[in-house]
Formats: structure tokens, sequence, C-alpha cells
């Protein structure tokens, strides 16, 4: 056992308080030991003061931060929405993340750090802060979203882009049953057909298919994934509403398909092109914009501006699109709310949001 560590665990507190107020650095695996004894983990050889607001705190390992390229303290951090990246020392981006109030969700990263865990090993390393404004929530999600599968930052754990992925599309047989087939997912290209659900492979699409019909009485001879005629085997163990024996419609077993598979539906693209969805703030705060354009197509998210002309003009560049299902999901809901002005990327003029009345239907 090292000197360090005895005289911590003979000694106590005071001891720890008057190594922490040195700039001694213990090795890395007797600073580990001594953080089990002091609740400050790690800053025990390591710690600094850095001021938050008018109260100083000890932060773990972290001086010398420089809050922007600016310079700026914690103080002058913006309270509204937007994206903030935190920075090594080596200029690593370790972590990117939104808020409606990114000082208020800085400094509580800050005080969330002063536990041991991940949030400490991230703290740990942060060296700059950089900060990137939006309208409002929703302009905060999508610009986080994209920062994260395009920047890929060291510690940001979800919303990775999922490389290859498969899902259910709808076929009608000469019965006029509807039959669900797995398909490749290709994220580029239109998204013209509604399709169902996300898998990472094709035994969990027919396993889905599989349950489904298990849980709601569908035949699966109907489905096709059963071959012969007349009354299946599962409709002998009562386990089958009886789609194959006549004793229910295809349109009702259409409808009960359909209503199961609703829940995990991805929609297609309900616009005749790409249109813009128009965030504003009645009260945008100092260097905040007031309004922001989200150009979509097909569901893939392409940019957010500031100003009509620049939205229009990046409208008229040939994009690729590419579906991301964080994304979609978060465009999907946006709509759903109905609290975004749709506008056409080509006229400029109002369109209707079909969502809204898919609500009440």
């Amino acid at each position: 056992m090292s000197l360090v560590l005895r005289e911590v665990l003979t000694l106590g507190f005071s001891t720890t308080k008057r190594l922490r107020q040195t700039e001694y650095r213990a090795p890395h695996r007797v600073r580990d030991r001594v953080s089990l004894f002091y609740p400050f983990k790690r800053w025990t050889a390591l710690g600094h003061w850095i001021v938050l607001g008018n109260h100083a705190r000890m932060m773990p390992e972290l001086a010398n931060i420089t809050i922007t390229s600016k310079g700026e303290t914690l103080d002058e951090l913006p309270t509204y929405s937007g994206v903030y990246r935190f920075f090594s020392s080596e200029n690593t981006l370790l972590y990117v993340g939104k808020s409606i109030d990114i000082r208020a969700r800085v400094q509580s990263h800050f005080q969330e750090g002063r536990k041991p865990g991940r949030h400490q090993r991230i703290m740990s390393q942060v060296s700059r802060i950089e900060t990137e404004s939006t309208t409002g929530e929703i302009g905060a999600l999508l610009v986080e979203n994209a920062a994260i599968k395009a920047e890929t930052p060291l510690y940001n754990r979800r919303q990775r882009q999922v490389r290859k992925l498969w899902t259910i599309h709808l076929n009608r047989s000469r019965d006029n049953f509807l039959q669900p087939v797995s398909a490749d997912f290709s994220p580029w290209g239109e998204r013209a057909l509604d399709s169902y659900g996300l898998f990472h492979n094709r035994r969990h699409v027919d396993n889905t298919i599989r349950r489904h019909a298990r849980d709601h009485g569908l035949c699966l001879r109907m489905l096709g994934l059963d071959a012969g005629k007349g009354p299946c085997f599962q409709y002998q163990l009562k386990r089958c509403d009886g789609a194959c024996a006549g004793d229910e419609t295809p349109e009702e077993h259409n409808a009960r398909l359909l209503s199961v598979l609703d829940r995990d539906r991805i929609a297609a693209w309900p616009f005749a092109g790409p249109l813009f969805l128009v965030e504003r703030n009645i009260r945008p705060q100092d260097q905040q914009p007031a309004e922001q354009y989200h150009l979509v197509n097909h569901w893939s998210w392409l940019g957010c501006f500031d100003d009509t002309m620049a939205a229009r003009k990046a409208s008229q560049d040939n994009h690729q699109t590419v579906f991301d299902r964080d994304a979609y999901r978060m465009l999907m809901s946006a709509l759903r709310k109905g609290k975004l002005e749709l506008v056409d990327a080509a006229t400029m003029q109002p369109v209707d949001n079909p969502l809204i009345r898919e609500n009440f239907d």
C-alpha cells in the first residue's frame, strides 16, 4: 500500500483535505482507491476550484475550463434552448447534449459530476464547452440527433446510426388477404409506401409476425406462413379465429392485422415534395433566432436555417434523403402535435397537415 493511501486511511478527512489542496499527482490506481474514502471522487490529489455563479465549488479535474472559444464563464452561458458540446484538452468531442435551458443543464452536469460514475468520467476530461442556439425544443432535438450521428462523440450512448435493418411490407393474396413479408429496409431514397417496424434480422421479423398471429387469433395460413388448404392446425387448437375455415372475411382479418401492426407503422411521406417545418419563438432572447426553417423530405431532416433566403437556397440543392429512425420519431411527434407551420419548399406556400386529421380519425 502506498504512503499516500496509508495516510488517508489512517488520518481520514483532514489528510484528504490537505492532499486536495496540493498539486501532487498520485498514481492512477491510488487516485481511484483514495476516492472510495472521500465523497468528491478523484479530487484528493487533483482537485481544482472553479466558479459556478456566485458559489465556489470543487469540480473534478476541471482547472482552466474555457466555456467557449471566446472565453466566457459558466454564468455567461445562454439560458435559451440549443445544443452544447463538451471537448477535452486534446479537442476530442466528449459529449453532445441539448436543453431548453443550456446554462441550467450544463450546471446540472457539474453537479452530477460530483458523484462517482459515468458523469464524473466525462466531466473530469472537459476543457472547453461550445453552444449552438435554436429557436425551440424541436430544433434542439433534431440538431442534437444529427450531431451525434455525424460527429460520434465519445460518451453519447444512444442514437447511434444503425447500418442494416429489416422491415415488414404487406402484399395482397389472390383471396384478398394481406400477407406480411420481410423486406430490406433501405435508409436511402423515397418513402412512398407504409412499412411496419424496424428489425435487425429476418428471423426477428418472422418471430414478430408469428407472435402477433398467436396473440390475436390471426391465421398463419392466410398470412402466408403455413402451406396447405382448408382449416389450419391452429384453428383446431382454437388459436386461430377461422379465416381459413370461412368463419371471418378477409376484410375482418385484414383489419385486425393492420390494428396490430399500426403502432409500429413507418408512414409513407404524406407530402408532394420537400417542405419546411417553421418553428417560431414569440419571445426570443438576445442572440437566439426568433424562427428557424427545418428542411425535411421523405422524413429526412436536411438542416435548419434562420432566414427564408438561406432556407430557399438550401432547398434548391440536390440532397440525398437518408431515413433516420430517431429523426422520424421526432418529426412525426412534432407534426401530430400541430405546433409547427408547414411551408412548401418550392413555392413557400402554406401546406395542410394531414397528420393532425389522422389523430381524430
